[in-house]
């Protein structure tokens, strides 16, 4: 009889070999860095992963948008303090998933481009910079824009179902970004913000090369 252990071990593999035949999200490289450093449980998570992203390649884009946000909001909330013993760091995704814990930027990247990857125009999707109102403390989510001037969608890690920004009167936005530019909310200007917009420039270039190496 095979074992429990020697079962999951061929299942894992005969994953891992679907997943090479397919556009894959999550590489062999990356799965094997995973699995050495974080051991089978995090490899699973990869894999779970890949496989919403294969499901979803097809899928309306409201279904899109709600099982990424559900998928993203299962990890666990932990403090860049907690995590990464500084202030403020910006995971990628693998980092993310890898460590199954982070704050809120973290669950507004990973989101950012697990939509990307299953086709949405980064042009619509925005970070949004809030102030939860109950709180007085600073938040970050993601917006998604379906037409230029329109209010956006708001996937976010405190509230998991989706609403408009005009339905989350909790939340006072304040800043969006795209990764090029930053602005203020209401008036989408930038005076003023210079200082703002360079320390974004750099945290999203160094987030941008943690990617290409797949960082984890």
């Amino acid at each position: 009889m095979i074992s429990k252990k020697i079962g999951r071990a061929v299942i894992l593999t005969a994953l891992i070999v679907t997943l090479l035949l397919s556009n894959v999200f999550v590489t062999k490289s990356l799965l094997e860095q995973v699995k050495e450093r974080y051991g089978t449980f995090a490899v699973n998570r990869f894999l779970a992963l890949e496989k919403l992203t294969e499901n979803l390649k097809d899928a309306p884009l409201k279904k899109r948008l709600e099982e990424v946000n559900d998928f993203w909001n299962q990890v666990r909330y932990a403090s860049d303090k907690q995590v990464w013993h500084t202030r403020d760091y910006w995971a990628s995704p693998w980092e993310f998933l890898a460590k199954d814990k982070g704050d809120c930027e973290d669950y507004a990247i990973a989101k950012y481009f697990t939509l990307k990857k299953l086709g949405v125009d980064t042009k619509k999707m925005y970070f949004i910079y809030v102030v939860v109102k109950k709180r007085r403390e600073p938040h970050m989510v993601l917006g998604i824009y379906e037409k230029p001037n329109s209010i956006p969608l708001i996937l976010d890690s405190i509230n998991y179902k989706i609403f408009p920004a005009s339905q989350r009167q909790d939340l006072l936005p304040v800043y969006i970004f795209n990764g090029d530019t930053l602005y203020r909310y209401r008036n989408k200007s930038s005076n003023n913000l210079k200082n703002k917009t360079q320390f974004v420039k750099k945290k999203w270039d160094d987030l941008i090369e943690k990617i290409k190496r797949n960082q984890i």
